[in-house]
């Protein structure tokens, strides 16, 4: 078995790779050993290599297209995406950002403009109303309509996370669900910081609804103005 997290970051990705790993027994494979970068013709070469072999799981967050599904199949290996709330997700994703700040890690990203920066600051809402979060909304909306990949819903995994796996599993290849419940310890919050590395690194709040905590008025307007149309799609309530 292969499987494949492809979609948006901030979703969850990692937790979500780290579980299936468990509930599967497969090898999560490192940076050194995957594409360099999310990009079709990069992933094409690198499974013609021999890159992606049976018994593991990694992701990244690829862009949907027909071809890079047909290619996934072909191998054969499942494809999952992770949906989450935009609003959480745009906070994640403002978090991470500062992380890089003076390590030059992200220098020459659209993001610099908001580095380093209060969540509130104006270069920050000037980021969001310029459309700086719409592409995450966009990858996650075109993996969802796709119909060709596997969805979770990261509040889902908070709420009920035995029957949203099953519910994944049952059309992946099922499994118990003392097999779902041992993952979902292994790679619980606490285990994952505990386990250190690139792991820890991504966990952070590990919570539905922060959001609601750290916008403003003035974020929640940009949402509702320029992005409510993705937010709908995505099946949930704009703000």
């Amino acid at each position: 078995m292969r499987i494949i997290i492809a979609g948006p970051p901030k979703a969850g990705n990692v937790w979500l790779k780290c579980i299936l790993g468990q509930m599967y027994d497969l090898r999560q494979l490192g940076t050194q050993e995957t594409p360099k970068r999310p990009q079709f013709a990069l992933f094409k070469t690198w499974t013609e290599a021999g890159g992606f072999p049976d018994g593991t799981i990694f992701h990244q967050h690829y862009d949907y297209s027909p071809e890079l599904v047909d290619l996934i199949d072909a191998l054969p290996a499942h494809a999952v995406t992770i949906i989450r709330d935009p609003y959480d997700a745009f906070v994640s994703s403002y978090y991470n950002i500062q992380k890089h700040e003076g390590d030059g890690l992200r220098d020459g990203r659209r993001t610099d403009q908001i580095m380093g920066k209060p969540l509130d600051h104006a270069d920050v809402i000037a980021f969001l109303r310029a459309g700086g979060f719409r592409n995450n909304m966009i990858r996650a909306r075109q993996w969802l309509e796709s119909g060709r990949t596997h969805i979770v819903r990261y509040e889902n995994l908070h709420s009920d996370p035995v029957a949203e796996l099953r519910r994944v599993a049952d059309a992946i290849a099922p499994v118990s669900d003392e097999r779902i419940e041992r993952a979902l310890d292994a790679c619980s919050a606490d285990n994952m910081r505990k386990a250190g590395g690139a792991k820890s690194g991504h966990v952070r709040a590990a919570k539905v609804g922060d959001s609601k905590e750290k916008l403003n008025d003035e974020h929640l307007a940009i949402f509702r103005e320029r992005h409510g149309d993705l937010i709908r799609t995505l099946g949930y309530e704009v703000r």
